[in-house]
């Protein structure tokens, strides 16, 4: 059997990663309720974490516009696009950083990811070290196949609502 690599692991985050957009946009051009390719000229206009902020604020207003508008579905789809944007972080993080090779103590072989961020107010540069292992990625595999899961109970309700 071959031996998952860091490397591999990366890709594959990035490569989750751009189901979760798609699954944001195919919610977008649900509830727009328009000409589908109208919608995904527009939405590719949006940047990641605009496209998020829009979706969230789109679902509110296509539940507001039911004759029961179902405030915990509100609620809990918010939570569900701060999550998506906490990812979008963490893979903007692993994709704008700086890789080495590393082998630890016990010779396994990873990498470490060095991003560094400009603290403008502070005139300063801040930078971060990450050990990464392949095993690093499960938690963030975690939370997308979650996330994952949550847009498409959340598209399958829209669905069922129009």
């Amino acid at each position: 059997m071959t031996e998952i690599s860091t490397y591999h692991q990366i890709g594959r985050f990035v490569f989750m990663f751009q189901h979760a957009e798609a699954a944001l946009t195919e919610l977008l051009v649900l509830m727009a309720g328009a000409d589908d390719e109208f919608v995904r000229i527009l939405v590719n206009e949006l940047e990641y974490n605009k496209r998020v902020k829009t979706t969230d604020v789109m679902f509110a207003r296509f539940i507001d516009l039911r004759r029961q508008p179902d405030q915990a579905a509100k609620a809990e789809f918010h939570d569900l696009m701060v999550e998506l944007l906490s990812l979008g972080e963490r893979r903007n993080d692993i994709v704008h950083s700086k890789y080495m090779r590393w082998i630890n103590v016990n010779g396994a072989t990873g990498l470490i990811r060095e991003s560094s961020k400009l603290k403008a107010s502070k005139g300063s540069r801040d930078v971060e070290e990450e050990s990464l292992l392949p095993e690093a990625f499960e938690a963030d595999f975690e939370r997308l196949s979650v996330s994952l899961q949550t847009l498409e109970r959340f598209r399958l309700k829209i669905i069922d609502l129009l």
